[in-house]
């Protein structure tokens, strides 16, 4: 797969500056993202985790420590918890944690959870 391909399998086919291949409808998305709420609904493989990681980074200095905001990236399952977290991992440089119900996160208490938080500034969950 070359650099065009937007659905991350992996490290190797993200450059370090997604935004210098970025697609016209996706600088679109991400511009409208960055300043409204927005629900971006794009077929599988047409870059919709190459937006996110364009939007993560152009929020890094909101979410990272020691402030207590956190990203929350939801995906349908847990094969893609750990894909997006990957992704996220590779081609930014924030903290990310990985949550699925088999962790046991369903029994978590306040402070389980406010540990996570402290460590991490993006979290990927079903």
């Amino acid at each position: 797969m070359g650099a065009v391909d937007m659905e991350i399998d992996g490290p190797q086919q993200l450059s370090a500056d997604p935004f210098s291949f970025a697609r016209s409808y996706q600088l679109e998305a991400l511009e409208k993202a960055v300043n409204e709420n927005t629900i971006v609904f794009l077929e599988t493989g047409a870059g919709k985790t190459l937006i996110a990681i364009m939007l993560l980074r152009t929020y890094a200095y909101q979410i990272r420590k020691p402030s207590t905001n956190l990203a929350i990236f939801l995906v349908p399952q847990v094969v893609l918890v750990r894909q997006q977290a990957e992704a996220v991992i590779n081609h930014t440089d924030l903290n990310v944690g990985m949550y699925w119900g088999d962790m046991g996160i369903d029994y978590w208490d306040a402070a389980k959870w406010k540990e996570e938080q402290a460590k991490h500034e993006v979290g990927t969950s079903l």
